[in-house]
């Protein structure tokens, strides 16, 4: 029983990684002037500068990936720095200011990319990517990756609230089937309960089934279907 279960979960997650889509090429996004390096930065923001450092963004062997070298650091988010940099009272693009698909495309040029992170990269036609009926709501809302995240910080620091607080911003109806009839286990779990059987990022239609067909119960009860097996 136990690796007929342990086996149905891994099949659906592998079909479920399944689909393609197009993305521009990230060297697209080269920046046309030349990008100061994130030392330049730190003297005047430092505690930006040492909350970015928290961030995979910040590590260099990972951020090896990255093609363009312009995108490995500040430059990679932050536009007109050459020019903030030789004069402070010249301020950068503000991102506060962006519409929520340019903020999309500010992280999805390397995030969208499935030549860079395969099966781990962000649907650009996924729910949250575009503007979606949420729930039982019914009420069309466009999300941004920076409506759950922040820049900087690293890890779950770099949410903005806790997973499943995240979700009711939009999904109010779940703060009565979650957040009441199972907000003992949901606090314990620190927000987790909404990812454990939904997709956050959108994936397949097959990962997101399996997510609720086998991930509903093996998640939750695998400890229970081990030792009964």
């Amino acid at each position: 029983m136990k690796k007929t279960v342990i086996a149905l979960f891994i099949i659906v997650f592998v079909v479920g990684c399944a689909g393609t889509w197009m993305t521009r090429p990230i060297e697209s996004f080269k920046p046309a002037e030349a990008v100061p390096p994130a030392s330049v930065c730190k003297p005047c923001h430092e505690a930006q500068f040492d909350s970015w450092k928290k961030t995979r963004h910040s590590d260099g062997q990972r951020m090896a990936k990255i093609p363009v070298a312009e995108l490995h650091e500040c430059g990679a988010c932050h536009a007109n720095l050459a020019a903030h940099a030789a004069d402070p009272g010249s301020k950068p693009s503000g991102i506060a200011a962006m519409t929520k698909t340019e903020k999309n495309t500010l992280c999805g040029k390397c995030h969208y990319s499935q030549a860079l992170f395969g099966g781990k990269a962000i649907n650009p036609h996924g729910r949250h990517s575009l503007f979606a009926n949420v729930a039982l709501e019914g009420q069309p809302k466009q999300i941004a990756c920076l409506d759950c995240r922040s820049g900087h910080k690293g890890g779950s620091d770099m949410l903005v609230r806790i997973k499943a607080h995240i979700c009711y911003e939009c999904h109010t109806s779940a703060m009565i089937t979650m957040g009441i009839l199972f907000q003992v286990p949901n606090w314990i779990s620190n927000g987790y309960m909404c990812q454990a059987c939904h997709t956050v990022h959108g994936g397949s239609a097959s990962e997101r089934w399996g997510r609720m067909g086998v991930g509903f119960c093996v998640i939750c009860h695998f400890v229970g279907v081990a030792l009964v097996g």
